[in-house]
């Protein structure tokens, strides 16, 4: 089958692999999508971070397909069946997993999951360690489009589900990025709070974009954004979602935050800020975010499937992955969530 492979010095390349046979616990997933997220790139320049054996690893977290074939021992998923997979495996024993944060792991360290250390969905097959980690796909929703749920969707649907006391009647809730994750954190605002939305982005059609999917208000970040997202609601905005994360985004949020607001950070641009009693507004809460569980990921399922969020894709083959990755960190990929579709 064909993968889009990484390892330490070798730059995102398609290769021809065996089709892995699934073993005890383990579901075989034909794909039938498999998004293209922005951390991938960061990824593949230190795999050896998840793979220390620097071996060669697949990429891709964002996967959903048909089941092909299952190990021993598992039940309740049919050859043929429509699923998506979450993407963060963890041992499924230890205290974190049994209490609800699989992603977070310690087991399984330093590999985090699909892409992550294990093979990931950028192939024509992947191989899931526990069925836990597949779920069934409601009717509604096309496993070709469904992929970009598990993360471009999962991680803001987290991050945003943990804020809801910040997030009541007459507040001002701030996304700053319009991409992949963005267009859906729009959209999830819009379905889950009363809160006014901000968006901060600096590509017009973005703004644009952003307005269409639900946003009240679009602002360029060189227009003062910060200043005039301040003079919003009582104090400003009650919750900053970044996710950019360099260090002109994370000063934005902290200065366009409000007293006892709150700022997630998801955003992997690796930036800094000057925190410190005096610097932030008073007790504001800084926080990063990061993905989400299976059971949040099963609710959301149920919001795409009732037709209250959507998943802008656009389509591309596994060879053409390399080059859009290119593109994506010159911030220059269409509208949405960009999706690689094996051929056959």
């Amino acid at each position: 089958m064909k993968a889009v492979q990484v390892r330490p010095g070798s730059g995102m390349t398609l290769r021809d692999v065996p089709v892995p046979t699934p073993g005890p616990g383990e579901v075989l997933v034909k794909v039938a999508g498999a998004g293209l997220c922005h951390s991938e790139i960061a990824v593949a320049q230190y795999p050896q971070y998840y793979r220390p054996d620097e071996s060669w690893m697949t990429l891709g977290h964002e996967t959903s397909g048909y089941v092909e074939s299952v190990g021993e021992g598992v039940s309740g998923l049919a050859s043929g069946q429509p699923v998506v997979v979450h993407a963060e495996w963890g041992c499924g024993q230890c205290v974190s997993c049994r209490s609800g944060h699989e992603r977070f792991c310690p087991v399984v360290r330093p590999r985090a999951g699909s892409g992550l250390g294990f093979d990931g969905g950028l192939a024509e097959y992947i191989l899931v360690p526990s069925a836990r980690n597949v779920l069934p796909l409601p009717e509604e929703l096309d496993p070709t489009d469904a992929a970009p749920l598990d993360d471009a969707g999962l991680t803001p649907y987290h991050a945003i589900r943990s804020s809801m006391p910040w997030l009541d009647a007459g507040s001002v809730a701030v996304v700053i990025g319009v991409g992949g994750l963005g267009h859906m954190a729009v959209q999830l605002l819009r379905e889950m709070s009363p809160a006014q939305i901000v968006v901060v982005e600096k590509d017009p059609r973005r703004r644009d974009f952003a307005l269409d999917l639900g946003a009240h208000i679009a602002l360029d970040p060189n227009d003062d954004a910060a200043a005039q997202i301040k003079a919003m609601g009582s104090d400003g905005a009650s919750f900053v979602l970044d996710l950019v994360g360099n260090d002109k985004t994370l000063e934005m949020a902290g200065a366009s935050a409000a007293v006892r607001g709150k700022v997630a950070v998801v955003g992997a641009g690796f930036g800094s800020l000057n925190f410190n009693m005096m610097s932030f507004p008073w007790e504001c809460v800084l926080q990063t975010s990061y993905s989400g569980e299976a059971w949040e990921l099963e609710q959301l399922l149920q919001l795409a499937a009732m037709g209250r969020i959507k998943v802008w894709a656009n389509h591309i083959t596994l060879d053409e992955v390399p080059a859009a990755y290119e593109q994506l960190g010159q911030g220059g990929l269409e509208l949405g969530r960009t999706i690689a579709v094996p051929k056959g």
